[in-house]
């Protein structure tokens, strides 16, 4: 297909056009390929198994069935009849009302192929009873007959269609599937069918599952680079940074947690990087993620299950169950159960903390910023921390540079907050970087002259000041601002600025072993394993580590 991308849609991919559809459809071409060859080796009166795609929300199921029915239509529309439904089939209530739909879907496929003939007689015929009772099975397979061509039936969603029916029904639907030249089911869902567990229930190992993984970090480039290339200029400058910082790649892959919908919409981000839209278009990204990601976590029903995911999400460093159980205050023996569930379903993972400890953190790093900024409060300043985080790994310095100029020209149209997180992020990824060490302590001073004064403010701006004296090689005033933080905040009992106490300690101690006094060095570091070595907290635990 030659021509330019000219859009990209992720939540209603209806407005795109075949042609722009396909450009887009970059992810999942393995499976759909292993759909391909499963239909190819099919005909009217074959028999072909089942299908059900599994994943979670934004694995590219829906895009999956719509474009395997483009290619039915361009490849195979001598043998079969691709038929697509809408997304939630609200108005299934009994198998009656199934195949209603399936003859609504029949008519659009013929009015679209250029049957009109077909399409309005299907149209007044669907206003008579022979469509509104059992019969309307019948109905649908001599419709398929008489084209001598074979229905696929591309169900999204198809655990609510299935769940609408009695027993008798499905196991009546089984049986016009499996007749000869019968309609072939491919379908997706979030979880595995309930209707296909046990040997009592009529679908028992009649789907074929196929489980739509998160894309690798290989296959995440893959799909950028094939964004980037069909939206033809537009898409110059992300194949330019893909070639100037391949280690970005980790960054964006680490975010998305490879899930292709969010990869889609971060892909944006990465086209208007040159650009002073750059914070507008992550304004508008997380407003766009949220009926998607508030979904996500509302699928879990339990109190219990949607508390420990706050207790997770809150934290953003992997957190340990006795860290979950004091949060929620659901007793460690009994978290076991929901914790399994989230990691089945890939919203969580586990990660090593320290030792043999074992944490437990959101999978999709997007998703966690997005929870922090909804959900952060300001005791937690988290919201703000993980937000200069973000851009500070997802922008190069000169990239954050322009966003920052722009924030300072047009502050007054955007969010405080987001001024403040990318002057922040810009100074933190320059730090080390070449320049004037009195320019970027007048920056440090600045940004924090712009910020609600307090004591996590403080500690912030002591200790970057202190770290750029490090880096320019002044060791005293290094040194002096370390020691300050700690004269400062030793005896305060909140957790951020314990850690910076603890970051300020093994600063002393590579301060003092820069100056050539190794035991002064020693000594800094034996005051963080004693005063932190038993500390529950993933940060104080590596300051810890460094020191040891």
């Amino acid at each position: 297909m030659t021509g330019t991308l000219r859009a990209l849609s992720v939540n209603n991919q209806d407005v795109l056009s075949d042609d722009d559809f396909v450009a887009q459809f970059v992810a999942r071409q393995e499976v759909l390929g292993q759909l391909c060859r499963l239909l190819a080796s099919g005909s009217v009166d074959h028999a072909v198994p089942a299908q059900i795609l599994i994943g979670p929300r934004g694995m590219g199921k829906t895009s999956l069935l719509r474009r395997l029915a483009i290619l039915i239509r361009a490849e195979m529309a001598d043998r079969y009849v691709p038929l697509t439904f809408r997304e939630e089939q609200y108005n299934v209530l009994r198998l009656g009302d199934f195949w209603r739909n399936c003859a609504e879907s029949l008519a659009e496929w013929a009015e679209l192929t250029g049957q009109d003939d077909l399409a309005q007689r299907l149209d007044r015929e669907l206003l008579t009873p022979m469509w509104a009772d059992e019969r309307a099975g019948d109905q649908f397979e001599a419709e398929l007959t008489a084209l001598n061509r074979r229905a696929v039936l591309l169900v999204d969603n198809l655990n609510l269609v299935l769940g609408a029916f009695s027993d008798q029904e499905q196991w009546t639907l089984r049986r016009y599937l499996q007749a000869r030249g019968g309609p072939l089911m491919i379908g997706a869902a979030t979880q595995p069918l309930q209707d296909s567990i046990g040997n009592a229930k009529a679908f028992y190992e009649f789907f074929h599952p196929t489980y739509l993984q998160p894309l690798s970090q290989t296959e995440t480039e893959t799909c950028l680079r094939s964004l980037a290339l069909r939206r033809g200029d537009q898409g110059k400058p992300v194949l330019e940074v893909l070639a100037r910082e391949p280690a970005r790649l980790r960054t964006l892959h680490r975010l998305t947690g490879g899930n292709p919908r969010i990869l889609a919409l971060i892909y944006r981000l990465l086209e208007n990087a040159e650009s002073d839209a750059a914070m507008a278009d992550l304004d508008l990204l997380l407003d766009q993620v949220t009926p998607y990601y508030k979904a996500r976590i509302e699928e879990y029903q339990t109190t219990q299950q949607r508390g420990v995911i706050d207790a997770i999400a809150l934290h953003w460093d992997p957190v340990t169950i006795s860290q979950i159980s004091a949060s929620t205050n659901i007793p460690t023996t009994s978290l076991s159960a929901p914790l399994t569930k989230l990691r089945k379903d890939g919203l969580i993972e586990e990660v090593e903390v320290s030792g043999a400890a074992t944490g437990h953190q959101l999978v999709e790093r997007f998703l966690n910023i997005w929870y922090l900024m909804r959900h952060g409060t300001r005791r937690t300043k988290q919201k703000m921390r993980w937000l200069v985080t973000f851009l500070a790994h997802f922008y190069a310095p000169p990239e954050l540079e322009r966003i920052a100029s722009a924030a300072r020209s047009h502050g007054a149209r955007w969010h405080p907050d987001y001024a403040y997180a990318v002057e922040a992020a810009f100074e933190t990824s320059r730090m080390g970087s070449s320049g004037s060490v009195q320019t970027a302590l007048t920056s440090i001073d600045a940004i924090a002259a712009q910020t609600t004064p307090g004591a996590e403010l403080t500690a912030w701006t002591l200790m970057h000041r202190a770290l750029e004296h490090y880096r320019a090689g002044n060791l005293p005033e290094a040194l002096a601002g370390f020691d300050e933080i700690i004269t400062r905040f030793a005896d305060v009992p909140d957790a951020a600025l314990r850690e910076q106490v603890a970051k300020a300690l093994v600063g002393r101690g590579f301060t003092h072993g820069q100056m050539g006094d190794p035991a002064a060095a020693i000594a800094a570091y034996d005051q963080v394993i004693t005063r932190f070595a038993d500390a529950p907290e993933a940060g104080l635990r590596e300051q810890v580590a460094m020191a040891l």
